[in-house]
């Protein structure tokens, strides 16, 4: 079995996806028994880690366009 997990982010009414966005994880479980149902507390921590630093780095990015930039007027 194979779960394959991707992470899309929406802004508003914007639902369209970049270049490179989104979180894949791909678990491939080969054998179906009781000791491989669910994710392994590495696997979750890992694909936690994945999508924070996704989500981070868009929300960055987002803050920082709607911020006027201090400093870079020139003055004549």
């Amino acid at each position: 079995m194979r779960l394959i997990i991707e992470a899309r982010l929406a802004d508003g009414d914007n639902d369209t996806v970049e270049e490179g966005d989104g979180v894949p994880a791909v678990i491939e479980r080969p054998d179906c028994c009781l000791a491989e149902l669910g994710l392994t507390l590495a696997e979750g921590r890992s694909l936690l880690a994945k999508v924070q630093a996704e989500l981070i780095s868009k929300q960055v990015q987002s803050w920082l366009s709607a911020r006027p930039i201090v400093g870079a007027a020139v003055r004549p």
